[in-house]
């Protein structure tokens, strides 16, 4: 189909005719192309889309994933996958077709990737990225291309054959005891502030769980989490949880209750579904960084207040199903997150099959040794 010229603009725009998934026509207008050839590549890779065919480049069928994912996973959550393909997968692959991406084509992004560098505060050379994270990278280019064997006839995805990058979350996990978290919060003076990373460090909650908390979530001693606060090019939002696990209601100890009581009562109009908390997670990161380097303490980010918390749980001997149920999370996940610190886990299994093993032992010789019955 041609392309036209927008005289009074001095651009081009295509405009395409196409059916819709119902069969209905439809007409497809795209303006603001600089160059004519750009308005007919673009025309070309919509055709390619509707055609349903893999001979589409990876932009354009990023394109197509991102607007089909949009209506069943969180707008915060599609936000950090675009994020992450316009970083670290377009720039690479993104002119390629989908059907000439190969196995190696994706080794040697991988090895571009993981010989990244950059120089820390000492003048070294470090990876620019973490194994995790490398692998959260590897883990987006495969879901897109399951999607294209799934949707649109790719025969395979190169991302198997190739295989992953990266490895699990390392066991360097960094977290506060009690003692540092109140040694780091007496440097904290802002009342809203302090109350927002008490409730992350007793509670667990994650920051956006803590910062969508409203007064009608606060009751009979528990606090409830049925939201999260999004803040995304300074618009406001709230969502539902990060799983249907992450729906809970955590019970919360008396001190902090009454510090939460104190704070609201002292928010004058505060109606029942207000926010307790007026900011964002970019302030409470700021106010982390600084009340930690007042205290003199290793630094941590925001999310490990939470990790701190799940810590603390496990040093008291809470299980691995209470642990998960109070951070809403699986029982697979704060197994894999977590198993680190439960270091005396294995040797409490042999000791109690040990125990059990004697005392079936002790019960057949106490058998053995009764005087018969004549």
């Amino acid at each position: 189909m041609p392309v036209y010229k927008d005289e009074k603009r001095k651009t081009w725009y295509a405009s395409v005719c196409y059916k819709d998934w119902t069969g209905t026509p439809r007409r497809k207008v795209k303006r603001g192309f600089k160059k004519e050839r750009d308005a007919k590549a673009w025309e070309h890779g919509f055709a390619l889309q509707q055609s349903k065919t893999c001979d589409m480049s990876l932009k354009a069928l990023s394109e197509l994933y991102f607007k089909d994912m949009a209506s069943r996973i969180k707008g915060s959550t599609i936000e950090t996958k675009k994020s992450i393909f316009e970083s670290h997968i377009l720039p690479y692959m993104g002119k390629l077709p989908v059907n000439e991406i190969s196995p190696a084509a994706i080794r040697s992004w991988q090895s571009e990737l993981m010989s990244a560098t950059k120089t820390d505060k000492n003048g070294e050379k470090i990876p620019k990225y973490s194994q995790p994270y490398l692998r959260t990278i590897h883990a987006q280019m495969s879901s897109i291309m399951n999607y294209a064997v799934k949707y649109y006839s790719l025969g395979s995805n190169p991302c198997v054959a190739a295989g992953s990058m990266g490895k699990k979350r390392t066991h360097e996990m960094r977290f506060w005891t009690d003692a540092q978290f109140n040694q780091a919060i007496e440097y904290c003076t802002n009342p809203a502030k302090k109350l927002a990373l008490k409730i992350m460090f007793w509670c667990g909650l994650r920051v956006g769980e803590c910062l969508a908390l409203r007064p009608v979530d606060i009751c009979n001693g528990s606090i409830r989490v049925n939201k999260t606060f999004v803040r995304k090019d300074g618009e406001d939002s709230k969502t539902g949880p990060k799983t249907d696990n992450s729906f809970r209601i955590v019970t919360a100890p008396d001190f902090l209750l009454a510090d939460i009581e104190d704070y609201t009562s002292r928010l004058y109009g505060l109606q029942s579904e207000d926010r307790i908390l007026y900011f964002g997670k970019g302030t409470l990161n700021k106010e982390l960084d600084r009340i930690t380097k007042a205290a003199g303490l290793p630094r941590i980010r925001i999310h490990d207040l939470r990790h701190s918390h799940a810590a603390e749980l496990i040093d008291m001997g809470y299980s691995i199903s209470a642990v998960a149920k109070r951070l809403g999370d699986t029982e697979e996940t704060v197994m894999s997150t977590y198993a680190h610190l439960y270091p005396t886990i294995q040797d409490k299994i042999v000791g109690d099959l040990e125990k059990r093993q004697d005392c079936i032992t002790k019960k057949g010789k106490a058998h053995d040794d009764a005087p018969s019955q004549s």
